[in-house]
């Protein structure tokens, strides 16, 4: 085979590749939207970190996704702006990355919506994020409000689609 006729059939195989998995990714985002889900848009920073835009009480926030978070967690120094009354909590024991003793109010009764989905009585836990958002500022990173936890995306039934950086709850 020729050098021309090898290259031709080099990007005939791209061009089907390429729109293979782009049908495929359409056919995960019309299956999941047919069983209930709704698509939330992902982003990733610089350092592989993955997050997405939401409101907590109606307040807009940037939240880390942490699958391996336990739970959904704001940072207490922006309690305030999210109109969170850490007197309705409940203190318990936390222990998070780069600390290994935390402690951590669940506070119930929020609103939080990411993309069209919505989670209402909804118990956020406040906890000092500065070992996360400092790591961020080291790398030129502005701080995050919070992270979205597995208590989101195990009672949202979550399927992270990491090729089309989206993520779908059903609501």
């Amino acid at each position: 085979m020729n050098l021309k006729l090898k290259s031709l059939a080099a990007l005939l195989l791209l061009v089907f590749i390429t729109g293979t998995v782009n049908a495929q990714n359409a056919d995960l985002g019309d299956f999941l939207s047919k069983k209930g889900y709704i698509a939330i848009k992902l982003n990733k920073l610089i350092i592989g970190h993955i997050y997405m835009e939401g409101t907590l009480n109606g307040v807009k926030g940037k939240f880390i996704l942490d699958s391996g978070a336990g739970a959904t967690v704001l940072d207490v120094k922006v309690k305030d702006k999210f109109h969170i009354n850490t007197t309705k909590g409940n203190d318990v024991p936390a222990a998070g990355a780069g600390s290994a003793t935390l402690t951590a109010r669940m506070v119930p009764d929020n609103t939080l919506v990411l993309g069209g989905y919505k989670k209402e009585k909804f118990t956020v836990t406040v906890m000092d994020l500065d070992n996360v958002n400092s790591a961020l500022k080291s790398v030129g990173i502005a701080p995050f409000d919070g992270v979205v936890g597995a208590d989101i995306l195990s009672s949202g039934k979550a399927v992270i689609d990491y090729s089309n950086m989206t993520l779908y709850l059903m609501q």
